[in-house]
């Protein structure tokens, strides 16, 4: 099939560079802790509600400790070690140290269901648990329902126990990797294709992730992030400050009080956020908040519009903003504008709503979604890369399905590039609604609803029919919940302004507010299901 082809000189293939970069042989594992032995005294990371922090110094050594125990207690590089907690001092303690012992390491999202975390945990089986004393109860009955033995370790007294000093623990030395394609993280999928799934991320991709970051040029002397360990921006996050002897901000949760009082106090150089995040932020600016030392704003997760764009340079005016894509199965970065390179910085400001431009190490074509040919300029179909950083696979899974016959990996993204070779990712192809044998976007109906002056946010779902598939239902928050705004009125308005296949046949649901997970996403599977079962 034409569409298949790799041929080296068609120009509709965007070709990057190969990466200048060798992963130590080592291992991700060995190279952390290296590189934490290299800035003892720097801070490592900061509670931006209690000011708690941590240097090197006493980080490495709780995770030498950790690491110590949990050899003792028969943890090997076969083995899956989890922490299911939200942010605190300790949470990346077990998660540092189970790397160091060359052990598969995950974060488990508190904010999933019973039902999704025992699955998960039926799938990953892991050896060890570490959980926040709140959360023990559905941790444990989700244990119970997933059949797993795994061993509990709860924050507090049980998990400062592992904390006691112990004899020549200077003399430690951290797992060497045999291949660096081995398994090093497990990233959780968010669900919005059938069940979660276990993304295996290898040494060897996600040390080039990290690289590749570092070399953008963002500051990231004090970097702040929201989310729990559960996202692969947090892991990359975590890494990249320890590999540059950075330090690392966080909150326990989200809130916009938490992320100005962290601003103003703590003086982060670089943010990393999903729009929903940064918008709710930039909506509550304090009067007298100092945002100039932030430096840098790197925006992903999900596509920014104008409005929002908007929103977010108004409240901070003294930063730059970037825009990028990724996916948890690539170890993040997929696209990027970069401050470091002058055409990146003239380009996002030409062109803001793109995703960016492309990666060193990565080539990248679109095909199309029916005929699998290949597409070129401005024209939307599936993204498909060519690259060695993408997973090896989903664990316990079949993964035949992620890789084309060329060895091209399917993003299951609907993108396009324009003549500048900017990207833009136009929705998920996996989050596609059926309607009489068209394929609808969501986001397109979503876009719509954005434009409206009464609301504040929207998500659209797909309620299941037995002829059409699925009739279009849409859930609103409105910027005034006492404002006279009828359902049938918004039904009305999006009639007026897209084709018959895109009409909220399913209605329109006036909410308080729509469910999101720690990171500030919609899952668009889980939430058409409380509505089926009338909990929304």
């Amino acid at each position: 099939m034409s569409g298949l082809q790799d041929s080296s000189d068609d120009d509709r293939i965007v070709r990057m560079p190969d990466l200048d970069y060798t992963p130590d042989p080592r291992g991700l594992g060995f190279v952390l802790h290296a590189s934490m032995k290299k800035h003892l005294d720097t801070i490592a990371q900061i509670d931006g509600v209690t000011g708690e922090t941590d240097t090197y110094r006493s980080l490495l050594q709780k995770c030498t400790r950790v690491a110590h125990r949990m050899r003792a207690m028969g943890v090997t590089d076969e083995d899956v070690v989890t922490i299911y907690t939200h942010n605190h001092l300790n949470a990346c303690v077990p998660y540092l140290a189970g790397m160091f012992l060359g052990a598969k390491v995950s974060g488990l999202d508190p904010s999933l269901s019973v039902t999704d975390t025992a699955h998960l945990l039926r799938l990953a089986n892991p050896k060890l648990a570490f959980v926040a004393p709140e959360l023990r109860t559905p941790f444990r009955e989700s244990l119970a329902r997933s059949g797993s033995d795994t061993k509990v370790i709860t924050f507090g007294p049980d998990f400062d126990e592992l904390l006691a000093p112990i004899e020549d623990e200077d003399r430690f030395r951290p797992y060497e990797a045999k291949d660096l394609k081995e398994t090093c993280i497990i990233f959780f999928s968010s669900g919005t294709s059938g069940l979660p799934k276990c993304i295996c991320t290898h040494h060897y991709g996600f040390m080039c992730q990290w690289k590749l970051f570092l070399d953008c040029g963002f500051v990231q002397d004090v970097y702040f992030v929201f989310s729990s360990l559960y996202w692969v921006s947090v892991a990359s996050c975590i890494c990249s400050v320890v590999l540059g002897g950075k330090t690392r901000l966080f909150i326990p949760r989200f809130s916009v009080e938490a992320v100005w009082n962290a601003i103003d106090k703590y003086k982060p150089t670089l943010i990393a956020a999903v729009p929903f995040h940064l918008v709710s932020v930039s909506n509550a600016r304090p009067i007298d908040v100092d945002t100039s030392s932030l430096v840098h704003i790197l925006v992903g997760g999900a596509a920014l519009i104008e409005s929002q764009l908007k929103t977010i340079r108004k409240a901070f005016p003294d930063s730059e903003l970037y825009t990028g894509y990724g996916q948890t199965e690539m170890a993040v970065t997929i696209t990027v504008f970069k401050p470091n390179s002058p055409r990146d910085r003239e380009l996002i400001r030409k062109k803001p709503t793109s995703c960016g431009t492309g990666c060193p190490g990565i080539s990248y074509k679109i095909v199309d979604l029916q005929t699998q040919e290949l597409l070129g300029p401005n024209q939307q179909g599936e993204l498909r890369l060519k690259t060695k950083f993408h997973l090896s696979g989903y664990y316990k899974m079949d993964s035949s399905h992620l890789l084309d016959e060329d060895g091209w990996y399917k993003t299951g993204d609907v993108v396009y590039y324009d003549d500048d070779r900017c990207f833009y990712v136009v929705d998920r192809l996996s989050e596609f609604l059926k309607f009489r044998g068209f394929h609808v976007p969501p986001a397109w109906i979503e876009d719509v609803l954005a434009a409206h002056p009464q609301i504040a946010g929207s998500l659209v779902i797909g309620l299941p029919h037995d002829l059409d598939e699925n009739h279009l239902m849409a859930l609103v928050v409105l910027k005034d919940r006492a404002a006279n705004v009828e359902a049938k009125e918004i039904e009305r308005y999006v009639e007026e302004r897209v084709d018959d296949r895109k009409r909220l046949r399913g209605g329109v649901k006036i909410v308080d507010a729509i469910p999101l997970s720690d990171a500030g996403k919609m899952r668009r599977r889980e939430i058409r299901n409380m509505v089926l079962r009338g909990e929304l």
